[in-house]
């Protein structure tokens, strides 16, 4: 039986269920695609996977929350921690070693991958709808920051002036040349990471402003509409009639007592 707050979440548009059924769908064909060890035998290859996972997949994922209970648990972690889940996964896949294990397939292919996926899952969770963790332009911050972390193995690969995968290249036939094969990797996740993180950033900054600026336009509705109390107007002045003899000023308050006490 559902509970009340389970009844009460809003249901999400039809575009959003269905285009999260479908990132899941392709984050499970994905990842048994890679266990099969079949894909082509090139770090280009880990690279698309790697974007593709925890860039593209992980956030459209979280388009419909289902019941939410898993989502309430992923986000007890702090911003901090699932920055450092994302980048630990986004890292580590890009390591020669670790790209020479994930290319066989199997078990430990599937492990890898889905841990990817999981530690992006929770960073994009922090600032996606029902009620982020991390909203405003605090959540654009967010995301350049985590970008950072995120970015640091295409950079890598695109300025190490030589093949880091020498091993990897060397285990089996590939249809480019090695550094080749690094430098196209880098590249690639580099414009993926980079266009989705500034992309995410923007629409979270500008829809931030845009939030602000109407809270803004409601409160001076709302001043506006407040009856205008009229001044208050001391007696003496009222005194002042034209052609009229001047009222005194008005003496402070001890001196009145003082001259009323004759002193």
């Amino acid at each position: 039986m559902a509970t009340d707050s389970e009844s009460a979440r809003p249901v999400p548009p039809r575009w959003r269920r269905r285009a999260a059924m479908a990132a899941r769908v392709a984050a499970v064909s994905v990842i048994a695609l890679g266990a099969t060890g079949k894909l082509p035998h090139l770090v280009l290859t880990q690279a698309i996977v790697s974007a593709l996972l925890s860039m593209v997949l992980a956030p459209m994922w979280l388009l419909d929350p289902g019941g939410g209970r898993w989502l309430a648990r992923t986000r007890r972690l702090t911003p901090y921690l699932a920055v450092f889940l994302v980048a630990a996964g986004t890292i580590a896949i890009q390591l020669p070693g670790v790209v020479g294990v994930v290319s066989e397939g199997g078990p430990v292919t599937v492990l890898a991958l889905s841990a990817l996926l999981a530690g992006s899952i929770a960073f994009w969770s922090m600032v996606m709808p029902p009620h982020p963790p991390v909203s405003g332009i605090a959540a654009a911050g967010y995301v350049i920051i985590g970008g950072i972390p995120i970015s640091m193995p295409a950079m890598f690969l695109v300025l190490v002036p030589y093949d880091i995968y020498r091993g990897f290249h060397a285990a089996g036939a590939t249809p480019i040349d090695g550094h080749t094969d690094q430098l196209l990797a880098g590249f690639l996740l580099f414009a993926v990471v980079k266009t989705v993180i500034l992309a995410f950033a923007s629409i979270l900054f500008f829809a931030a402003a845009a939030r602000e600026e109407t809270e803004a336009d409601d409160d001076d509705d709302d001043r506006d509409g407040a009856p205008v109390e009229p001044p208050v107007v001391p007696g003496w002045v009222m005194e002042l009639e034209a052609g009229g003899p001047l009222a005194e000023e008005p003496a402070p308050e001890v001196a009145r007592e003082l001259e009323e006490a004759g002193v």
